[in-house]
């Protein structure tokens, strides 16, 4: 499997690589934690702009991050549905205002307060998600556990998490390989095979 195409950290020469991973948390949490709670569109756009941005300067390509950005945008997908589901009225009441769209059945309406709400709810994943892939992507391991001890964690919690982020592309390269190797023994586990193939080929690898 091509390392380049893990997920983990990569080496580079970009300035958000040289930057300290204490430096780079402390922006990730604080950032992060702005945008969950607010509710201010303005604000919201412009970190998922200049995320989006970082991205792009810290030479982080779409081939990198392809599965992870699929695998958590289908996730928001279903949160998003899950949000409107238990509480299609949410977002007025955080608003204060109704504004009805559509009359759908029983308490399932559609207004645009709510839409504004899940719209907000987009631009918070926008806005969090490439700044996590960024520092998973520029921050070597075991400066990410030197940071987590300056800002009081214990050390061997951070070494444990040191190791965990360290062994991800192991364990990615290690599951390709014997995938690879599924295959070569007959089975397909390509997107074209059938859903029953793949849990067989999917179970034989968790054991394997």
């Amino acid at each position: 499997m091509n390392q380049y195409n893990t997920i983990g950290f990569h080496p580079g020469n970009s300035r958000i690589h040289q930057l300290n991973a204490t430096v780079k948390l402390l922006f990730l949490l604080v950032v992060s934690i702005s945008a969950m709670v607010t509710y201010d569109t303005r604000y919201l756009i412009l970190i998922s702009a200049s995320s989006i941005l970082l991205v792009k300067y810290a030479h982080i390509e779409w081939k990198q991050v392809r599965f992870v950005v699929k695998f958590i945008l289908f996730f928001t997908i279903l949160n998003i549905i899950a949000v409107y589901i238990f509480d299609p009225e949410y977002g007025v009441k955080i608003y204060n205002q109704r504004t009805e769209l559509v009359n759908g059945i029983g308490r399932f309406t559609l207004t645009s307060q709510e839409l504004f709400y899940l719209f907000n709810l987009i631009l918070k994943y926008i806005s969090t998600v490439p700044l996590a892939l960024i520092f998973l992507f520029t921050t070597n391991p075991s400066h990410f556990a030197a940071s987590l001890n300056q800002l009081g964690v214990n050390y061997k919690i951070s070494y444990a998490v040191s190791l965990a982020l360290r062994y991800i592309p192991d364990i990615q390269e290690t599951y390709f390989n014997i995938s690879q190797a599924q295959q070569a023994r007959g089975y397909d586990n390509s997107k074209k095979a059938k859903f029953t193939s793949l849990l067989k080929v999917s179970n034989a690898l968790c054991y394997l």
